[in-house]
């Protein structure tokens, strides 16, 4: 199973109150490496915005996957539902 993104590039614009992305923040909580909504660095972007790898990594012990899947898409589905993409 993977996560479902929608690559609408929401959570790229909306990077400003995590402290692991600090160093990529354009100034106004845009990622640096965000092009044309896409991640420019896609293959070799952080840890953190990678879910299937945070999952196994950090949560496969606390959650299943269904359910940290879920939690990602709600997070999602409220950034679009708060920012009017989706």
């Amino acid at each position: 199973m993977k996560f479902a993104c929608f690559r609408c590039g929401i959570c790229c614009q909306h990077i400003g109150m995590i402290p692991q992305l600090k160093e990529y923040d354009r100034g106004d909580g845009v990622c640096i490496w965000l092009t044309d909504n896409l991640c420019s660095i896609y293959d070799s972007r952080p840890e953190i915005c990678r879910v299937d790898e945070m999952y196994n990594k950090y949560f496969a012990s606390t959650y299943t996957e269904e359910e940290f899947y879920a939690m990602n898409l709600d997070a999602c589905r409220k950034l679009n539902e708060m920012y009017g993409t989706k």
